[in-house]
């Protein structure tokens, strides 16, 4: 029995905060538990390690990346 799994994040996306926000609200709608964040770069989007497929496969159909 697994009690204490540790999750990575993945970095999906960085940019503007408007379309980061879009992409959040986007993986969000599609039940991936996505995170947000800001650095000196811009935001930063992040999904768990087990949802980066599902969510770039979902980012390229939505013209995102």
């Amino acid at each position: 029995m697994i009690i204490n799994r540790k999750v990575s994040q993945v970095n999906v996306y960085a940019g503007s905060p408007w379309a980061a926000a879009s992409i959040h609200n986007l993986l969000n709608t599609a039940f991936i538990e996505a995170s947000i964040k800001e650095n000196n770069k811009g935001v930063i989007v992040s999904v768990p390690s087990e949802y980066y497929t599902a969510a770039v496969r979902l980012l390229s159909t939505s013209n995102y990346i």
